[in-house]
């Protein structure tokens, strides 16, 4: 789950004007990690509704993957003992082991047609249409919809932990799909393959 307390630092560092932080945690002032759940989704909400309107699309995306969370943990364990251990295997072959092993949590990845990596987010269903994987915004009701930018926080995640277990360096191209643009259909990512 993204951080609210870690974001307001990440936007610090990104060197985001006072005024757009000002206007991203207006109503949201004294917003902490432990606030319930539907106010941080809301804050999210607002505070990318606000990054649309003020910010470029490439800074939107550096500041949400930056922001992405479950980078440390057992899943960064996991991450690191996987890429030890399969570190002469060659990419197809980690490609199919994290897809065969459920308990990294990663989804399933494969290479497209022009060899970037194709990662299909771990995905939730809820009377046949898909949710957001992120429990801040799928286990609350939404008073707004939530632009599919959002999910460069997850995407952020994903190539976190995939850049550990390939060894190797990835760059968002993009949101393939996403339940926040069309329920029928899950969070699928391409991401260009830098080395």
């Amino acid at each position: 789950m993204p951080s609210p307390e870690n974001f307001r630092k990440i936007i610090t560092a990104f060197g985001i004007e006072q005024d757009i932080i000002d206007e991203i945690y207006s109503g949201y002032e004294d917003l902490k990690d432990k606030s319930d759940r539907k106010i941080k989704s809301e804050f999210f909400a607002h505070a990318l509704s606000v990054m649309n309107e003020k910010l470029p699309p490439d800074r939107v995306r550096e500041i949400l993957e930056a922001n992405a969370c479950c980078k440390s943990g057992t899943r960064l364990k996991n991450s690191k003992q996987f890429a030890k251990e399969n570190k002469d295997k060659s990419l197809e072959e980690k490609l199919e082991l994290i897809s065969s092993q459920p308990q990294l949590n990663m989804g399933s990845a494969e290479l497209d047609e022009k060899n970037n990596l194709l990662i299909h987010a771990v995905s939730y269903k809820s009377d046949e249409k898909f949710e957001c994987a992120c429990p801040t915004v799928s286990r609350v009701k939404h008073t707004q919809p939530i632009p599919k930018e959002y999910c460069y926080c997850c995407a952020g995640h994903f190539s976190f932990h995939y850049e550990l277990m390939l060894g190797v360096k990835l760059k968002e191209v993009e949101i393939v799909s996403s339940p926040h643009e069309d329920e029928n259909y899950p969070c699928v990512f391409r991401f260009e393959i830098e080395n």
